[in-house]
C-alpha cells in the first residue's frame, strides 16, 4: 500500500502550504467554539438513525464555518459561525462531580492589585501576534528597578468583539484561572487592565517562540526530544487537572520555549474548571477528542487525547488526522484509522495508542491511576520527573537571544497603532460601573 504524502503544515501568511495528494493543504489551526451540539459524522458502531439529532437541535456544519488560520500566540481568531444552541439537560447523564485535589478558590491571587500598575506606565515595543479581535504586544515597563523584570507580553482583546462573539465567560475564566495558578511550565499572569475599548492581560514574555516554529524547521523530533517536551506538558496538565481545570487547546502553536528551552503553556481562552463534564464544543479540529465531536460531554480525558495527537505530530511531523475541511478531520478522528510510519518504535506507538483510545475510561491518564499512569508508562522510563519540574535537566534546544526583548523567534508584524488602545496612550478615568457609564465595563469588572 502506498505511503500517504506527509503534509507540511502552516498557519500564517508567508508560510507556503504544501500539497497533500496533489491538493493544497493548510492546517485547520484556528480554534472553533460553539455552545451546543453539532451534527457529527456517523462513527463506527452507530447507525445514521442512532446519530441523528432532533430537527430543532441540528446545526449545519460546512467548511466555511471554520477559519483556516490563526496566529497562535494570541489565539483570538473568530470562533465558528454556527449559532449557539444548548444541549438539553435531560440528555446530559447525571453523574456525581469529582472533587478536585485542590480548590482553585483557595489559591491566592498572584496578580497586582488595582492601582499598583497603570496601562500608561508601559511602552509598546512591537507586536508578537494578531487575531480577529485581539493581539499580543511586546511591552516595557518604563520605570523599574535593576533587579526587576521590565519586558512583558501584553494580550489585548477588543471588548466589543468579545461580546459579539459571546466569549465574555471564557475571557473572565481565563483571567480567574491564570491569576491563581503558578507552575514552571505555565505562562504567568502579572496584572490585568481595561480601558474604554479593550481588556489587557500582562503576562511573562517567553522569548523562544512557538514550538510550532521549531518543529516545522526540524520537520520532526527524535523520540528523546519528543519525550522532553511531552514530559513538560504532562507535568503542566497534571498540575492543572489537580484543580479540575481542563485546558482544551493543546497544540504546538500554544507551547512557547523559554530562554532555558523549557515549554510554557499559553493561551487559556478555552480553559475551564469542570468537576464532571462540559458540553461546549471548542478546540482545534485536528486535536479534538471523539467525545467532543459527538457532543457526549468531555472532561480531562480530552486533554490526554490531545497529548497523543501532539506526540504523534512531534515524532512524525504532522498530526494523525488531517483533511482539507474540519468536517473531514472529524470523520477521520471518529473512524480512528492512523498511518504508522515504519520507523516508529514500538513503545512510541503503544504510548500514542494509549492516549488515543476512543473509550475515555480506558484512555491513558484518565484511568483509575490518573496522571500517575502516564508518568509510569515504559516510554518515560528514566525520566526524573522531580528534577524536570525543578528545571534541572538540560533542554534539547536552547533558543538563542541577544537581549530581553529579542523577538527573532516570532513572526514579524507591523508596529501596532495605539489609536485603538487609548489606555496605553494616556491614563483614562476608571469606568463608573455603578452608574452604568460604560455598558461593557461591568462585564469585565475583575479587570
Amino acid at each position: 500500500m502506498d505511503q500517504p504524502l506527509a503534509p507540511t503544515l502552516s498557519r500564517s501568511q508567508g508560510e507556503p502550504s504544501i500539497g497533500v495528494h496533489g491538493q493544497a493543504f493548510r492546517r485547520q489551526s484556528a480554534p472553533v467554539i460553539y455552545e451546543g451540539p453539532m451534527t457529527p459524522p456517523v462513527s463506527p458502531g452507530h447507525s445514521e438513525h442512532d446519530a441523528k439529532l432532533p430537527e430543532h437541535e441540528m446545526q449545519p456544519t460546512h467548511p466555511g464555518c471554520v477559519p483556516g488560520s490563526s496566529d497562535a500566540l494570541a489565539q483570538t481568531d473568530q470562533p465558528s459561525c454556527l449559532p449557539e444552541a444548548s444541549v438539553p439537560h435531560e440528555l446530559r447523564p447525571a453523574t456525581p462531580p469529582n472533587r478536585p485535589v485542590r480548590l482553585l478558590e483557595e489559591e491566592p491571587a498572584h496578580i497586582a492589585q488595582p492601582g499598583v500598575l497603570k496601562l500608561s506606565e508601559f511602552e509598546v515595543r512591537g507586536a508578537l501576534g494578531t487575531g480577529t479581535f485581539g493581539r499580543v504586544l511586546l511591552v516595557r515597563l518604563k520605570s523599574t528597578t535593576p533587579d526587576s523584570p521590565n519586558i512583558f507580553a501584553m494580550k489585548v482583546l477588543r471588548k466589543s468583539e468579545i461580546v459579539r462573539l459571546r466569549q465574555v465567560e471564557h475571557v473572565n475564566a481565563e483571567r480567574h484561572i491564570l491569576s491563581r495558578v503558578r507552575h514552571p511550565f505555565v505562562v504567568d499572569l502579572f496584572a490585568t487592565f481595561q480601558d474604554s475599548l479593550n481588556i489587557y492581560m500582562l503576562m511573562s514574555y517567553v522569548p523562544g517562540g512557538e514550538l510550532f516554529t521549531h518543529l516545522r524547521r526540524a520537520q520532526r523530533f527524535t523520540p528523546d526530544v519528543t519525550r522532553f517536551y511531552l514530559a513538560n506538558i504532562i507535568l503542566a496538565l497534571k498540575y492543572l487537572h489537580s484543580f479540575n481545570i481542563i485546558y482544551r487547546d493543546l497544540k504546538p502553536e500554544n507551547l512557547l520555549l523559554d530562554s532555558c528551552g523549557y515549554l510554557r503553556l499559553t493561551d487559556f481562552g478555552f480553559s475551564k474548571v469542570v468537576d464532571d463534564r462540559t458540553w461546549t464544543l471548542c478546540g482545534t479540529p485536528e486535536y479534538l477528542a471523539p467525545e467532543i465531536i459527538q457532543s457526549e460531554g468531555h472532561g480531562k480525558a480530552a486533554d490526554w487525547w490531545a497529548c497523543g495527537i501532539l506526540c504523534y505530530e512531534m515524532l512524525v511531523g504532522y498530526p494523525p488526522f488531517f483533511d482539507e475541511t474540519a468536517f473531514g478531520i472529524y470523520n477521520k478522528i471518529l473512524k480512528g484509522n492512523i498511518h504508522w510510519p515504519r520507523n516508529m518504535d514500538r513503545l512510541s506507538k503503544e504510548l500514542i495508542k494509549a492516549f488515543l483510545h476512543p473509550d475515555r475510561s480506558k484512555r491513558l491518564g484518565n484511568m483509575i491511576g490518573g496522571p500517575q499512569d502516564v508518568l509510569d508508562h515504559p516510554w518515560f522510563r528514566g525520566v526524573d520527573w522531580s528534577a524536570l519540574e525543578r528545571r534541572e535537566i538540560k533542554a534539547p534546544l536552547i533558543p538563542h537571544t541577544s537581549s530581553l526583548d529579542d523577538t527573532r523567534h516570532f513572526l514579524h508584524h507591523p508596529f501596532p497603532s495605539l489609536h485603538d488602545m487609548p489606555g496605553l496612550r494616556m491614563e483614562e478615568p476608571p469606568p463608573f460601573l455603578d452608574q452604568g457609564f460604560e455598558s461593557t465595563a461591568s462585564l469585565f469588572a475583575d479587570f
